[in-house]
């Protein structure tokens, strides 16, 4: 789900840090000057570096889905040669599914029936034949409204104890604010940064059953690809967290919405419907699984347009109950749905339409993957910075080190020391970055989170700058 949505700079609750020492700090200072002098604050607006909204980032739309979109709302383009014969083409498709052909109505086939169905036979595709109902498919007008409605559906009001949901720490902020929400608590769960992020399943049970005595924890919720971490998990860390579920016993919410962000060939996304059916049964006709998909961060990236849906898996009929009622959640405006619905269409060769669609998507996962190169690359260089390996999601989450002289002056203006190191970078560079606070961490541990959705030359621009500050930063506290 990440996930699920965030928001640009990734603000929001934090989760309490889970307990525990943070890794030890990188190397001390470096040795000399750095190459030059940090460049001072860049006229204009600063520069946001830390975003997960790939358009806001500066990435561009896919042309035809804005095409078809414009022919259906306005369908005077469906004769006009300024717009593609391709995208008309499709555009007509599109209306003759619309009540009076017109995309101004509710249009609830369209919503109930038409893209449910298209969305199953894209799933199915995605999990190497696994088989879907499009009736376990809802909806949504993007995961960040409906997450607080799928954990109320397992609150239970009046108990002794509340329910309580797993969210890994890092992530993102949305997973605490979204228990909040439900009535819920959350129970944070820590991510293991020496494993390149992996979920430290022993300590995930040990969290689990420690829990027990404030909260009764009903929801593991999952970040894969990781959102701020840049991970993507492996099969067997996948299956692992199958079992617990199936063990505590806990509804395992698969928050995948950054699937499409999966850049590393050597760690492609799995979803865990297509591991939980692969590890058979028992384990796949009993496990509760609830995953996410978002247009905002798919391979379009239309944040704009609030259009998603979840899948449910082996989940009660109580709780499904309510998902059917046409006004128990927000639903995704009708362009938001079209655009969607054309995201799901499977590969047909000789199509342009989707030929520009999987272009794009390649297109992302390669600059991205040189991205997170460059950036690993640039702060390798830098003393006192390291970054865990990059395979999928919006940004990478390096560690910095700050000097204490730095922490306790950050502690006296009431700052947490993350905090306190991105406004002097601010300052300096006009650079805007997210310290890891925000993604749950402890302020101590000097982690930010800095976006993969840059064009190069701003993320070069980014990393010089911030290399040199860092830098600078250490002369002075150290």
């Amino acid at each position: 789900m990440a996930a699920a949505e965030g928001t640009p700079g990734a603000l929001g609750t934090a989760v309490p840090p889970a307990p525990g020492p943070p890794p030890g700090p990188p190397p001390g200072p470096p040795p000399g000057p750095p190459p030059g002098p940090p460049p001072g604050p860049p006229p204009g607006p600063p520069l946001e570096c830390s975003g997960d909204d790939a358009q806001a980032m500066g990435r561009d739309p896919l042309p035809v889905l804005r095409q078809i979109l414009a022919a259906c709302a306005f369908p005077e383009l469906l004769e006009s040669p300024a717009v593609p014969e391709a995208a008309r083409s499709r555009a007509r498709s599109v209306l003759r599914e619309m009540d009076a052909g017109n995309i101004g109505g509710y249009n609830h086939e369209h919503r109930s029936h038409g893209v449910p169905a298209r969305v199953s036979r894209f799933l199915e595709f995605r999990d190497g034949g696994v088989p879907c109902d499009p009736r376990d498919i809802v909806l949504c007008s993007g995961t960040a409204t409906v997450i607080p409605f799928v954990l109320s559906l397992v609150v239970c009001p009046g108990s002794a104890l509340p329910t309580g949901v797993l969210v890994p720490v890092p992530g993102p902020p949305l997973c605490a604010a979204a228990a909040g929400l439900a009535g819920a608590v959350p129970v944070p769960y820590p991510l293991d940064e020496s494993r390149g992020w992996a979920v430290d399943v022993a300590a995930l049970r040990r969290e689990v059953r420690e829990a027990r005595s404030r909260c009764h924890p009903k929801v593991l919720w999952v970040v894969n690809p990781g959102d701020p971490t840049g991970h993507v998990l492996s099969r067997p860390d996948m299956e692992s967290i199958v079992r617990l579920a199936a063990e505590e016993p806990l509804l395992l919410l698969a928050d995948e919405v950054h699937q499409e962000r999966a850049f590393a060939p050597e760690r492609p996304f799995l979803s865990f419907k297509r591991v939980l059916a692969e590890l058979g049964a028992p384990l796949a006709t009993s496990v509760q699984l609830v995953s996410f998909y978002s247009l905002s961060k798919s391979a379009a990236g239309e944040s704009g347009f609030r259009a998603g849906f979840l899948e449910l898996v082996n989940v009660d009929e109580v709780v499904r109950q309510p998902f059917q009622l046409a006004q128990s959640i927000p639903r995704p405006c009708v362009p938001g749905r079209i655009l969607l619905d054309l995201l799901m269409e499977l590969p047909e060769e000789g199509d342009p339409v989707r030929r520009a669609l999987e272009e794009h998507r390649r297109d992302l996962c390669r600059d991205l993957a040189a991205n997170a190169r460059r950036l690993q690359e640039e702060l390798g260089r830098a003393p006192g910075i390291r970054c865990q390996p990059l395979a999928g999601g919006p940004r990478a989450f390096p560690r910095i080190r700050i000097p204490p002289r730095a922490r306790s002056q950050a502690r006296a203006l009431g700052l947490e020391p993350d905090v306190f190191f991105c406004r002097k970078l601010q300052e300096a560079t006009g650079l805007v970055v997210a310290p890891g606070s925000h993604f749950g961490m402890g302020g101590d541990s000097g982690h930010l989170g800095l976006s993969l959705l840059l064009p190069a030359p701003a993320l070069e621009r980014a990393l010089l700058l911030l290399r040199r500050f860092h830098a600078q930063f250490l002369r002075e506290f150290s």
